[in-house]
């Protein structure tokens, strides 16, 4: 029998009403309880009953103390206080909990909630409500700025030497004219853009005699040094006046423009008249047109020089023949009797197109998916050697050392191309002084960066625009696209370009997308990552996924796929097509994953330019050749400006701007603005928010731990069992004891079922019992007061005894 639950029953029977003194008596139920019943459990100085009873303890009242009511017990207390046994658990309720909580609470406002006052309770539980709603809005829209990660730049002045960057320089100029003409592909790629130039020069004008000829306006006969493999075939002049190895050809000089077409061996031009030129001192050739006498019976003979190849005449000069001056030539065609198939014009795309320009850039296009298509070192071999191209160079004041200090890059659009400084973990040349000088020491054009380069003009491929040089300033782990970024300079001008340096760093996850170790899978640049090559490597991909080949502008990856055929329409259609579908590698951040590296050198440039060589500038003996052929000392100058680029890249300043990333919105941020809001709508602090969760975990302990409904069963029915038992412990035989031995033996009977271990204030409980209220009136009650009589009885008589 457990002496906790008999405890309750009889603690129950025992609870005195609100008021009562020493010289009261209790009736419960009808049945009066005297001061002597309570001295039976006098020795525990425990309070019993329910907690929403005043009473006063059976110590107290033995004492004589006048009534002491007791102060409700805190919610904590009698929760922490709860004793287990098994199943059964005894709780306080949830509202007084929560009364509890509006008692205690540091917060402003939720004390009022729990007033008595009905007016001021609602009233202010509706501000109160009101606030925490505006609370929560102004939370929401705190969280939702936190969580859209916001970015600031901070700019910061840098004073220290910066790090040279790496300079990659091309031709603009990709190919030798002298060596593609020797595959059979490019004379037809070449063929087909010279009959689409023809078609638009005839289209053009009124007349359409001889298409050739309308391409020019004033021409006469000049002597030009070329190369010819028969006589046959038109030959190649050169425009470099040092070459004396070469045949002597007889060419067109167009007046104007200093185009020089067509060119032939001088044996192949022969001396007859003509009966018809016109003012551009072109003639009819009089083997084509035997009746042209019958026709202009007034027509005048004129002596004219005609070759039988193409049939091109034109009017004798009385004067000596000249040679040519090559500082007046820009352009000039190559024409073959290699004519190619249709399909081969289909796949080139030049049908439709009527601009000269539009005509250029696609034929450009075509020579770059004709040459790709060659063997590495054989298009090695059809570009500019580093001796070729760089003349002279320094840095810092300083020779350098080709060898060394460049490094080879194949560009598909600009073919060999050579990169300066590519390596930071190359030491340059060492100076004088000892340490490498990969940073520069001092700004201005005198220690940076200068290069004269030889661009050739005179083996310039027909269309090639432009005569000079393209430049890129980059870092040295990264991949030049000197087709997509860079600079041009021109021929016969010194460029000078002005450095700035700006060091980006950017944020990661959440705030960004970058990283420094990042390399998406089949990566085609090697090491060198950066988001240009990250999205021309996934527009590689694409096309060889999508037309079994790759975009010859591009390298492949790996030797699996080919390069698309220049000549084939079925792969140029798929690849055009497909390009313009993607629009482009440029348009694919949706479909590609490519991030910004997180620290990156950017590099701006300030371009001025100054003519070069100057008058008084003594070039030296770099030129001989060039007095001898023109017995004049300043075509030395002239080739130079002809053909020469003079380039110098430096530091400004010797600072450079760090443009740093950082959060707008941090955590500091985020919680000064959350500590504002509660603060300002709810009146809360960190104190108030340690109280709502010691209320939490009250109630949880309270939901957890509440004894379910088919316990309170069970333990009705032990009570039950527990009354008989202990009516039978007090209804024993009276035995004449004295009154301290009376007493002792009550008390052992008490302590064996009812001491508690420790204070209950269960209303639940003691209301389950007062439903067996009855029984208990009828029998035991009675019992136990009966008990306690015949206790006093017997102390009577053994007093009289003692007397006696």
């Amino acid at each position: 029998m457990s002496s906790t639950e008999d405890q309750e029953k009889v603690f129950h029977f025992l609870k005195l009403p609100k008021k009562f003194s020493i010289n009261q008596h209790a009736e419960y139920n009808g049945i009066r309880v005297e001061r002597d019943d309570l001295d039976l459990i006098a020795s525990t100085d425990s309070t019993y009953g329910p907690s929403n009873y005043q009473y006063v303890s059976s110590a107290t009242c033995l004492r004589g103390v006048p009534e002491v009511p007791r102060s409700r017990e805190s919610t904590r207390r009698s929760i922490r206080s709860a004793r287990f046994e098994g199943s059964s658990i005894e709780y306080t309720s949830f509202s007084q909990i929560l009364r509890d909580f509006c008692a205690r609470t540091s917060s402003h406002g939720i004390p009022f909630v729990g007033s008595s006052s009905f007016f001021g309770r609602y009233v202010w539980l509706f501000f109160f409500i009101v606030a925490l709603l505006l609370f929560i809005f102004q939370t929401y829209w705190t969280l939702s700025e936190y969580f859209q990660y916001r970015t600031i730049i901070e700019m910061q002045l840098k004073f220290e030497p910066a790090p040279f960057p790496a300079v990659t320089i091309c031709n603009l100029n990709p190919f030798k004219a002298s060596k593609l003409r020797e595959f059979d592909e490019i004379k037809q790629g070449l063929a087909i853009w010279e009959k689409a130039m023809n078609q638009i020069d005839s289209m053009k004008s009124k007349q359409a005699i001889n298409i050739r000829k309308k391409r020019h306006a004033q021409f006469h006969v000049v002597y030009v040094r070329c190369v010819c493999n028969s006589p046959e075939e038109q030959c190649v002049p050169q425009r470099n006046p040092l070459d004396v190895n070469t045949t002597v050809c007889l060419c067109y000089e167009e007046s104007v423009t200093g185009d020089i077409w067509p060119c032939y061996p001088s044996s192949v031009w022969k001396e007859k008249t003509c009966y018809h030129c016109a003012s551009s001192q072109a003639c009819d050739d009089p083997d084509r047109a035997p009746n042209i006498t019958s026709i202009l019976t007034d027509a005048e003979e004129t002596p004219c020089l005609c070759q039988s190849i193409s049939h091109h005449c034109i009017k004798k000069t009385q004067t000596e023949i000249k040679w040519w001056n090559p500082n007046n030539y820009t352009i000039y065609p190559v024409t073959t009797t290699t004519m190619a198939p249709p399909e081969v014009e289909e796949a080139f795309g030049l049908n439709d197109l009527k601009d000269r320009g539009a005509i250029t850039t696609k034929t450009k296009e075509n020579l770059i998916f004709l040459v790709a298509a060659m063997p590495k070192e054989v298009r090695k071999a059809l570009s500019y050697t580093l001796d070729e191209f760089v003349l002279r160079c320094s840095f810092n004041s300083e020779d350098c050392d080709l060898k060394r200090d460049f490094q080879l890059h194949m560009d598909p659009e600009y073919g060999n191309c050579y990169t300066f400084n590519f390596n930071d973990s190359v030491e340059l040349k060492s100076s004088r002084s000892g340490p490498a000088y990969r940073t520069a020491s001092r700004p201005g054009p005198m220690y940076g960066l200068r290069l004269l380069l030889n661009v050739d003009q005179s083996d310039y491929m027909p269309t090639t625009e432009a005569s000079g040089v393209r430049l890129v300033v980059h870092e040295q782990d990264q991949e030049p696209f000197p087709d997509t970024f860079g600079y041009s300079a021109p021929t016969g001008f010194v460029s000078s370009f002005g450095l700035k340096t700006k060091l980006l760093q950017r944020l990661d996850t959440p705030y960004g997308q970058c990283s420094d170790t990042f390399r998406p899978e089949g990566y085609i640049y090697a090491e060198h990552y950066s988001p240009e090559g990250c999205y021309r490597n996934c527009f590689q991909h694409m096309i060889l996924s999508n037309c079994g080949c790759g975009d010859p502008r591009f390298p492949l990856g790996n030797d699996t796929y080919k390069p698309c055929d220049a000549r084939d329409p079925v792969q140029r259609s798929c690849l055009t097509n497909l390009t313009n579908t993607l629009g482009g590698f440029h348009h694919l951040q949706e479909d590609c994953h490519c991030v910004q590296p997180c620290t990156e050198y950017a590099f701006e440039a300030a371009y001025s330019a100054a003519a070069w060589p100057a008058l008084n500038f003594n070039i030296g003996a770099d030129c001989p050749a060039v007095e001898s052929i023109t017995n004049d000392s300043s075509a030395c100058k002239e080739y130079y400006r002809l053909h020469t680029a003079y380039i110098e890249i430096y530091y400004e300043q010797l600072n450079f701007e760090m443009l740093k990333e950082t959060a707008g919105y941090t955590l500091v941020n985020l919680f000064s603005a959350f500590g504002g809001n509660i603060g300002l709508w709810i009146g809360f602090s960190i104190i108030t928010v340690l109280e709502v969760l010691e209320l939490m975990c009250e109630c949880i302990y309270y939901a957890a731990y509440k004894k379910p409904t088919r316990f309170v069963k069970n333990k009705r029915r032990k009570e039950l069992n527990s009354k008989l038992q202990f009516e039978s412990n007090l209804l024993v035989t009276p035995q004449i004891l004295s009154v301290e031995q009376r007493k002792a033996s009550t008390q052992d009977v008490y302590r064996r079922n009812f001491v508690p271990k420790e204070s209950h204030d269960s209303k639940s409980h003691i209301e389950s019992i007062d439903k067996d209220r009855s029984l208990w009136k009828s029998k035991s009650c009675e019992k136990i007061l009966n008990h306690s009589h015949s206790i006093k009885s017997s102390k009577t008589d053994s007093s009289s005894l003692d007397s006696t």
